[in-house]
């Protein structure tokens, strides 16, 4: 029997396609990318969202990709990528550095999974959580959100090490540029005084017990070889986006240090604002490239035909 076609596409947001138009056409700084998706992205309206889902699950088809992993904050994805024939996970995203706002959030996230996982029980998808990122999210948020995926066995994700910035930002409250386009990061600073926890990303969760729920850790550029370790110990994934990661001037991700300490690694095409298309070939070839010389690209290949 021939085999079943695998092809997957470990890190989409089908739901900012709307918003493609915002993607770099040369690397620009993360920070001023942040601001300027962040301010475009609470302007977007349901039903453009919704159309922009459609077209993205129509490019993720056209390039032949079967599985995706999708992470929604708004809930536009679920009920089209559920009808679509794809496969994956959905992930359902909360932020939040205000506790009691975070918090509700959060239940209605929860509610919203279990409903997804009563309802399409056994079939193509399954419901996850997403924590948007370390320092978008209170220190207790990331807390509850680890603790609940792990005791109720969900898949949960987290972009984490992304860029220098944000290490900066976790350590030390600052952030570098005074640009007008940085101010989303600008309000996060602001937000962060009474818990600034002087931190690298990674050290941070795992005191935090995150690292403990085996999350799958988006991006991570900026870490370590202790932290790389440490994901290695706690029995963590990783999703590298290459070109996004280039868009924003994140830097090159260490990959053989990853495959080197027998941490699984996925490849994601990222968010449409980050990069031209979605079609997860076309990321494995850039990702070839950019790491020749320390990884073979038949093993970069593997990474994206590699059951979940």
């Amino acid at each position: 029997m021939e085999a079943k076609p695998f092809l997957l596409n470990a890190h989409t947001q089908l739901e900012l396609a709307g918003l493609s138009h915002l993607c770099p056409s040369e690397p620009v700084p993360f920070t001023s990318w942040v601001g300027r998706m962040s301010w475009n992205r609470f302007r977007l309206i349901p039903t453009r969202i919704h159309f922009g889902v459609l077209q993205g699950i129509r490019e993720l088809k056209k390039s032949g990709t079967t599985h995706v992993w999708d992470i929604t904050a708004t809930g536009a994805s679920v009920t089209p990528l559920l009808g679509s024939g794809l496969e994956g996970i959905i992930f359902l995203e909360v932020r939040g550095l205000g506790i009691k706002k975070a918090r509700s959030r959060l239940r209605l996230v929860q509610e919203h999974i279990r409903f997804i996982r009563q309802r399409h029980r056994g079939r193509r998808f399954e419901a996850g959580l997403f924590l948007h990122a370390p320092y978008s999210c209170h220190p207790d948020l990331l807390r509850e959100g680890a603790v609940w995926s792990l005791r109720e066995g969900i898949p949960l994700g987290i972009r984490v090490a992304e860029s220098p910035a944000e290490t900066e930002l976790l350590t030390s409250g600052q952030i570098a540029s005074i640009s007008p386009l940085y101010r989303c990061m600008a309000r996060l600073k602001r937000a962060w005084p009474d818990h600034i926890p002087g931190q690298r990303p990674i050290p941070f969760l795992d005191s935090l017990g995150v690292l403990d729920a085996r999350p799958i850790l988006v991006h991570a550029v900026d870490l370590t070889d202790d932290e790389i370790d440490l994901i290695a110990r706690k029995g963590c994934s990783v999703v590298h986006c290459p070109r996004s990661n280039e868009r924003l001037s994140c830097g090159r991700m260490p990959l053989e240090k990853f495959l080197q300490a027998g941490v699984p690694v996925r490849l994601g095409t990222g968010t449409p604002t980050s990069i031209p298309d979605l079609d997860i070939r076309n990321e494995a070839a850039f990702a070839q490239a950019l790491h020749r010389g320390w990884v073979d690209s038949k093993v970069i290949e593997g990474l994206i035909r590699k059951n979940i």
